[in-house]
C-alpha cells in the first residue's frame, strides 16, 4: 500500500490511527457475540471483490458484518498476502457504515471519500472527482460498504447506482444489504463481476453448527435444530447463549426444535420489522399450510395482499422460500411457522379445524388431490378426503405419485371411512404391501375379491387393472413373480395392449422384467425395463421411473455392463432424491442396487455405509428377495473386509431372519449359500463343508418349488468351488466352474461369467494349467478392466496375488496390453483388506501404479536402463553392487517376458511402466 495515502485501515497501523481519528462508521463495529471462522465465506467475498463487486444481500442477524469484516481484517492485517487475487496491489483499503439518512448525495460522497482515503477538495466533491482522485491510483482500492438499504432521497439513490456501475477498474467494492438492491447490475454480472452471497451462503453448514456449539449439543440435537433453523445464524446464538442456563429436558428439546418462546419472540421481531401489519395477520392464517400462494393465502384469510407484499415474498428468505411445488408457491421458515401456530392458537376466532376444510376444498377445486386430503382430514372433514382419493383414481395415486404420498393420504383416514369403501380398502392393501405388511395385504385383497359387486361400487373398477396391479405386486414380494402361467398373461396383456396405453403396459413391462431376471432372461428383462421406462417418462410418472432406472441398474449389473448400472443407477438416486426425497424405502433400494457396483469397483467403506443406512428402511417397508440379496451379500461381504467374521455374520444372521419373517425361502438358501463363502474365505472349512453338505441336499426339493433360481445354482457352484480350492480337490472346483460358464455363456450374464473365470485362474494354476490360467486371466481382464472392476480379483486374497506374480515371471509383461498390465497392478496394490484396515490410495484415489510387479528397485533401474545406462553405471546410481544390480535386471528381465536390454525399453514403454 502506498504510505502517502492516510485512510483508515490502509495497513494495521493506519487502522489504529483510523479507530481514534475516524466516527465508528469508518471502522467496522465490535462483536458482541462469538464469532466462529468462516473461511469460504471469507474466500468468497474476497474472490467477488479481485473480479469487481462482491454483494451481500439477507435478512438481519445472517452474519453479513461479521463476514465483511472478516474479510476486511483479513486484507488490513496481511496485505502483502493478497498478491494473487490482486497482482496489482492494493493501494487503500476502507470501511463505511451507510447511513440510510443522508439528506442529499453530496453528504454521501463526502462520507466515500472519507472511507476512500481521499482528501477533500475546495468545496462540494462529486461522485466522477471522487472516481478520478481513486483511478490514478497504481493499485486497488477496496471498500467495504456495510448496512446499505434504499435511500430515500433520490439523489442519494442515484449516487448509489453510479457508484456501483462506474467506479474504475482498480475500485473494488464488498457491500451488504438488507433487501435485495434495486440496482441496475445485471450487465456487470453477465461479465462476472458481480458475486452475490444471499441467506443461503450466509447460514451455518452443519460442520458449523458444531464448530459453534461444541460439546453443549451431540449429533442428534444439532441435525434436529438444523433442520429446524436450516442454518440462521442468529438462531443458533440464540440457542447456543441459552443452552447453559437450561436443565429441563423437555425446555432442551423445545429449543433444539425450534419450539422456544425466546426463539419465538426473536422471529416475530424479524418479521414485524420486515413486513406490514396486514402481510403478517395474512401469514399468520398460512400456517396451517406447508406451501402456500398469495391467492390461497387470501382465500383463507379474507384480506388482499397488494402488489408490493406479494413482491416483498421473494425477498424474506430464510423466513419465507420457495416452495417445490413451483413458481408463485411459498412456505415458511419452520420457526417461524410454529411462531405463527403460536399466535393462531391464542385467537379465538380462527380455529384451525375450519381453516383445514376450506383449505381442502380451494385444493379440491384444482386438482390438487394430496393436499385436498391432507387437510380435510386435518379439519375432520373424512368424507371429503375419501372422495378426493376416489375422484384422483385411487391406486393410480401410487403411480403418479408414489407410494409416500398414498401411504401419507390413507393413514390421515380412520380405520372406520377406508372399510366403508372397498376402492379405500384396495388404496390401504397396497400400502400394506409397499409397507412390508404383505401377508396381510394379500388377505385383504383376498377378502376384496369376495365382496359382491365391486365393480360397480364408486365407478371405480378393483377387477381389472387395480387387482392385477397390486396382486402382480404382492407376488413379487412373496417371490412367486415367475410362474409361467402368469408370465404368459402378462405377455398375452403387454401384446395386445394399444401403445397409448401407457399406465397399464408400464405396470405390466415392470412386473415382466422382475420375472424375466428371476428366471435368467437378461436379455428380455433388460427389453422390457426400457419399455416400461419409456412408458412411465411418457406419462411423467417420476416415481416409476426411478424404479425403472433402478431395474435396468439390476439388470446390467447382471449381464457385467458394470458402467451402464452404475449410470442408471445414479439417475434413480438423483430421481428419488430430487422428487421422491420423503420416500426412505425407495431411495434405500436404490443405494442397494447402487451398491453392487460400488463393491466391485473396491469402494468397501462407501458400500458399508449406505447398506447399514439402506437396511432399516427395506427391511421394514418394501423389498424382494433380489434386494434382500444384493443388500445382505454386499453387506457381508465388506463387513468381513472392514470389521471382521462376527458383523458378516450379523448380517447373514439379519437376512435369515427377514426370510422367515416374510416366509422367503428362496432368500433363507441364499443365506446359507453366503455362510459357505464367508466360512470358506475365512478359512474355517469344516463349518463349510457342514452347510454346504446340507443345502446340496436339499437342491432338487427347493428347485421343484420355485424356491432355487439360476442364481441361486450359480452363486452355490462358485461357493462349493471355492471350497474344494480350500481342500486341494482341483478336478472337482473346476467341474463347477464350467457349470457356470456354460450357463453364464447361456443367458449372457457376465457377473458370473468375470466371477468364473476369475476362480478358475487360481484353479487352473493350483492344478498345473499354466496356459489356461493366463487365457482366463486375459478373459477376466479384459471383461474387468473397462468397468474398473477390481473387487472380484482381490476378494480371492493374497494366495491369488502370487498367483499374478507367478504369472507375470513365468509369461512375462508382454503378453499383456497396457492397461492390462496396469490392471494387474492395481490388483495387486491393492491386496485383500484386513479388519479395520484402509485400502491402498494415493492422491489421485487409484491403487499405487505397478505395486507388486516390480519392486522399486527393480523399477529404479529400469528407469535408468532406459536412459542408456550400462550396469555398472547403474550401480553406481543406486549405490549398490554390480552383481545386485545384475540381480535384479535378471528379475526386470523376467517380469517383462524378455531377454535383451532394447527389449526390455521397448515393451517398458509399450505398456508406460515407469
Amino acid at each position: 500500500m502506498q504510505q502517502n495515502d492516510p485512510p483508515p485501515g490502509g495497513d494495521a497501523a493506519s487502522a489504529a490511527v483510523g479507530e481514534k481519528s475516524h466516527p465508528p462508521r469508518f471502522r467496522p463495529p465490535r462483536m458482541l457475540f462469538q464469532a466462529i471462522d468462516r473461511p469460504s465465506v471469507q474466500e468468497k467475498i474476497l474472490d467477488g471483490v479481485s473480479r469487481k463487486i462482491a454483494k451481500l444481500h439477507s435478512p438481519p442477524a445472517f452474519g453479513k458484518t461479521a463476514a465483511l469484516r472478516a474479510a476486511y481484517e483479513h486484507v488490513t492485517t496481511n496485505p502483502g498476502g493478497m498478491a494473487e487475487l490482486f497482482p496489482q496491489g492494493i493501494s487503500h483499503c476502507g470501511w463505511l457504515t451507510f447511513s440510510h439518512s443522508y439528506a442529499d448525495a453530496a453528504h454521501a460522497v463526502t462520507d466515500l471519500a472519507t472511507a476512500l482515503g481521499v482528501a477533500p477538495l475546495p468545496g462540494k466533491m462529486t461522485l466522477p472527482e471522487l472516481f478520478d482522485e481513486v483511478g490514478c491510483r497504481s493499485g486497488c482500492t477496496l471498500l467495504f460498504l456495510d448496512e446499505v438499504e434504499e435511500p430515500s432521497e433520490p439523489g442519494v439513490a442515484s449516487m448509489l447506482s453510479e457508484l456501483f456501475l462506474n467506479a474504475p477498474d482498480n475500485l473494488r467494492i464488498a457491500s451488504a444489504f438488507r433487501h435485495l438492491p434495486h440496482l441496475p447490475l445485471a450487465r456487470l454480472g453477465v461479465r462476472g463481476l458481480v458475486t452475490e452471497l444471499t441467506a443461503r451462503e450466509l447460514a451455518f453448514s452443519r460442520s458449523e453448527l458444531r464448530t459453534l456449539f461444541g460439546r453443549l449439543a451431540n449429533a442428534n440435537e444439532m441435525e434436529t435444530f438444523y433442520r429446524a433453523s436450516y442454518g440462521w445464524p442468529a438462531l443458533a446464538q440464540i440457542t447456543r447463549d441459552l443452552l447453559p442456563g437450561i436443565s429441563d429436558p423437555s425446555e432442551r428439546r423445545s429449543l433444539f426444535d425450534g419450539n422456544h418462546p425466546r426463539l419465538h419472540a426473536y422471529v416475530s421481531e424479524e418479521l414485524a420489522a420486515l413486513v406490514s401489519p396486514s402481510l403478517h395477520a395474512i401469514l399468520r392464517y398460512c400456517a396451517i399450510l406447508d406451501d402456500f400462494s398469495p391467492e390461497l393465502a387470501e382465500h383463507l384469510s379474507g384480506l388482499k395482499m397488494l402488489p408490493a407484499e406479494i413482491r416483498a415474498l421473494d425477498d424474506l428468505y430464510p423466513l419465507i422460500e420457495k416452495s417445490a411445488l413451483g413458481p408463485g408457491w411459498y412456505c415458511l421458515h419452520p420457526v417461524l411457522r410454529r411462531c405463527l401456530e403460536a399466535e393462531l392458537a391464542v385467537d379465538p376466532n380462527l380455529l384451525p379445524a375450519r381453516l383445514h376444510s376450506k383449505a381442502a376444498v380451494w385444493f379440491t377445486e384444482r386438482q390438487l388431490i394430496q393436499k385436498a386430503v391432507s387437510h380435510a382430514a386435518q379439519g375432520g372433514n373424512f368424507s371429503l378426503a375419501a372422495d378426493a382419493i376416489r375422484q384422483a383414481g385411487g391406486v393410480n395415486l401410487f403411480i403418479r405419485a408414489g407410494h409416500t404420498v398414498l401411504q401419507t393420504l390413507i393413514e390421515d383416514l380412520p380405520a372406520s371411512v377406508i372399510h366403508e369403501s372397498p376402492g379405500l380398502m384396495l388404496c390401504h392393501t397396497l400400502v400394506l404391501a409397499k409397507s412390508g405388511n404383505v401377508q396381510a395385504a394379500r388377505e385383504r385383497i383376498e377378502a376384496l375379491k369376495m365382496m359382491p359387486g365391486q365393480c360397480e361400487l364408486e365407478g371405480f373398477d378393483i377387477n381389472s387393472s387395480a387387482f392385477g396391479h397390486i396382486e402382480g405386486m404382492i407376488g413379487i414380494y412373496q417371490d412367486l413373480c415367475s410362474v409361467p402361467a402368469a408370465v404368459r398373461e402378462l405377455e398375452r396383456m403387454a401384446a395386445e395392449l394399444p401403445p397409448q396405453a401407457t399406465w397399464d403396459l408400464g405396470w405390466i413391462n415392470n412386473h415382466l422384467c422382475i420375472a424375466y431376471t428371476r428366471t435368467g432372461r437378461l436379455d428380455l428383462a433388460h427389453r422390457t425395463a426400457l419399455k416400461g421406462l419409456a412408458c412411465y417418462r411418457e406419462e411423467k410418472a417420476v416415481y416409476a421411473e426411478a424404479f425403472m432406472l433402478m431395474h435396468l441398474g439390476l439388470v446390467n449389473s447382471l449381464a457385467g455392463n458394470f458402467s451402464a448400472a452404475l449410470s442408471f443407477c445414479r439417475q434413480a438416486q438423483e430421481l428419488a432424491r430430487s422428487a421422491e426425497w420423503k420416500d426412505e424405502n425407495l431411495d434405500a433400494i436404490c443405494s442397494v442396487a447402487a451398491a453392487e457396483i460400488h463393491y466391485q469397483r473396491g469402494d468397501l467403506r462407501q458400500v458399508e455405509e449406505s447398506l447399514n443406512e439402506a437396511m432399516k428402511p427395506i427391511v421394514r417397508g418394501e423389498g424382494w428377495v433380489e434386494i434382500f440379496v444384493r443388500l445382505f451379500w454386499n453387506l457381508a461381504r465388506s463387513r468381513l473386509r472392514l470389521s471382521g467374521l462376527d458383523l458378516a455374520l450379523a448380517a447373514i444372521d439379519k437376512a435369515e431372519e427377514v426370510a422367515v419373517e416374510r416366509s422367503l425361502p428362496r432368500l433363507k438358501h441364499a443365506s446359507n449359500i453366503m455362510r459357505v463363502e464367508l466360512f470358506t474365505r475365512s478359512g474355517l472349512i469344516e463349518s463349510a463343508v457342514a452347510i454346504a453338505d446340507r443345502l446340496t441336499g436339499m437342491v432338487q426339493e427347493a428347485a421343484a418349488l420355485d424356491h432355487w433360481t439360476w442364481r441361486e445354482t450359480n452363486d452355490f457352484h462358485l461357493a462349493r468351488a471355492r471350497l474344494h480350492v480350500a481342500q486341494g480337490n482341483y478336478a472337482e472346483a473346476m467341474e463347477n466352474i464350467n457349470l457356470v460358464l456354460a450357463t453364464s455363456h447361456g443367458n449372457g450374464s457376465g457377473h458370473y461369467l468375470l466371477a468364473a473365470e476369475v476362480l478358475a485362474v487360481r484353479v487352473t494354476w493350483e492344478d498345473g494349467a499354466y496356459g489356461r490360467s493366463l487365457e482366463f486371466l486375459q478373459s477376466a481382464i479384459a471383461r474387468a478392466r473397462v468397468h474398473e472392476v477390481t473387487q472380484m480379483f482381490v476378494d480371492e486374497g493374497p494366495e491369488f496375488a502370487a498367483i499374478l506374480r507367478a504369472i507375470v515371471r513365468r509369461f512375462g509383461l508382454k503378453v499383456f496390453s497396457a492397461d492390462g498390465v496396469d490392471f494387474i497392478s492395481r490388483v495387486v496394490g491393492q491386496r485383500a483388506l484386513l479388519p479395520g484396515e484402509r485400502s491402498p490410495k494415493t492422491r489421485n484415489g487409484k491403487a499405487p501404479s505397478a505395486q507388486g510387479l516390480l519392486s522399486a528397485r527393480e523399477r529404479e533401474a529400469l528407469l535408468l536402463l532406459r536412459k542408456g545406462k550400462s550396469n555398472k553405471e547403474i550401480a553406481r546410481d543406486l549405490g549398490l553392487s554390480e552383481a545386485t544390480i545384475k540381480f535384479h535386471m535378471k528379475n526386470v528381465f523376467l517380469k517383462l517376458g524378455v531377454n535383451r536390454r532394447s527389449m526390455a525399453i521397448a515393451v517398458s514403454d509399450k505398456l508406460k511402466i515407469n
